[in-house]
């Protein structure tokens, strides 16, 4: 999955986002132990979400330098927010919705959960959620050690 993600947020292209999305099914099998074990808890879920979030760190990393990804101004921090809502939203989702124990009927659910949420992420992470920068600005006042201008304007980028 690494992989593929690299490929997305490295290739800039929407060709490739639809080409993996066309073949989401093939990734069921692996989603479906990740889901089994984060709903598990335990030392195999921290470990799953530690790996998910370094490995998420290095692909939002390459998309940076591929042009593709706004930088950040604590990529770390908005690596493992994002890490966090994916899985939480996937433990619920399949929560929610009754995940299944049959591969097959797994695999309709799981297509069935990405049609659902590609949308509203896509078009939230880009084109955002708020009108302004108003509530970050302030935000970015209130900390102890906010982000020089330079950092802040490449951040905006």
């Amino acid at each position: 999955m690494r992989e593929q993600k690299t490929k997305t947020l490295t290739d800039g292209t929407a060709a490739m986002f639809m080409a993996q999305l066309a073949e989401v099914e093939r990734f069921a099998p692996v989603v479906r132990y990740l889901l089994r074990s984060l709903q598990a808890g335990g030392d195999l879920a921290v470990t799953l979400i530690e790996q998910m979030t370094a490995d998420a760190e290095e692909y939002l990393a390459a998309g940076e330098a591929a042009g593709v990804i706004r930088p950040s101004r604590d990529r770390s921090a908005r690596t493992r927010y994002l890490a966090y809502q994916a899985a939480g939203g996937m433990v619920l989702w399949f929560t929610v919705h009754g995940a299944t124990a049959e591969p097959e009927s797994f695999r309709t659910q799981f297509r069935r959960y990405v049609e659902e949420i590609t949308l509203p992420a896509l078009e939230l992470f880009s084109q955002g959620l708020l009108v302004d920068r108003s509530m970050l600005d302030d935000y970015l006042m209130y900390v102890p050690d906010p982000p020089s201008d330079g950092d802040a304007a490449t951040a905006a980028r």
